[in-house]
């Protein structure tokens, strides 16, 4: 074989090598890319999950926070409910504890008269006085119980809160603008006037 048919097919074969190295420098660069591709688009949904459940967990972490807010609004709201109902309950009960004591004076204003008429009759037996005096002093214990008490008044300063003046007196010995005479007692129920007492003042 001559030098010049050696030289071409060497040039031939040279040739071909370098095509096949291209095609396969092809092939591998298609294979990357191929790759490339896959493993973007699997970082791209691991992502995309990845910021769905973030975002799903930022939104249950907000929604739990509003109820929360709103589970307390709700419980404040029914413990001032319940102190309102448990104030207008005690309110109520002093009330009508208040009224029915303030009736219960008239009667204890005639027991007492009946009882220093019966202690000024001869006529009337002891036992029957007796009586009389265990039925007030048990009327009084009921009303000491129950926070009534009765109001300082002859010889006291007067005091407008707690005392009627029915008239005023000239009455040598007592102080001006104090009590003379008591004309019917007055009651206190707890810090609350019942009813006021019934007096004579000193002119001053």
């Amino acid at each position: 074989m001559s030098g010049k048919k050696r030289r071409t097919e060497r040039r031939k074969q040279s040739s071909e090598e370098e095509t096949a190295m291209k095609e396969q420098e092809e092939q591998e660069e298609e294979v990357l890319e191929a790759e490339y591709k896959e493993i973007s688009e699997e970082e791209a949904v691991e992502t995309g999950a990845e910021a769905t459940e973030d975002a799903d967990e930022t939104g249950w972490e907000q929604e739990k926070e509003e109820l929360l807010d709103k589970l307390k609004r709700k419980q404040a709201e029914m413990e001032n409910l319940r102190r309102i109902s448990k104030r207008e309950q005690a309110e109520a009960r002093e009330y009508a504890l208040h009224d029915f004591l303030s009736r219960l004076l008239p009667v204890l204003d005639n027991l007492e008269r009946a009882l220093e008429s019966a202690r000024s009759d001869e006529s009337i037996p002891g036992s029957h006085v007796d009586g009389l005096e265990m039925i007030y002093k048990q009327m009084l214990q009921i009303l000491e119980k129950e926070g009534v008490s009765s109001i300082e008044a002859e010889g006291a300063p007067f005091d407008p809160h707690c005392h009627h003046a029915v008239m005023e007196v000239e009455s040598e010995g007592e102080e001006p603008g104090h009590v003379v005479e008591e004309l019917q007692k007055g009651y206190w129920h707890r810090e609350r006037v019942l009813r006021p007492a019934m007096v004579k003042v000193c002119r001053e």
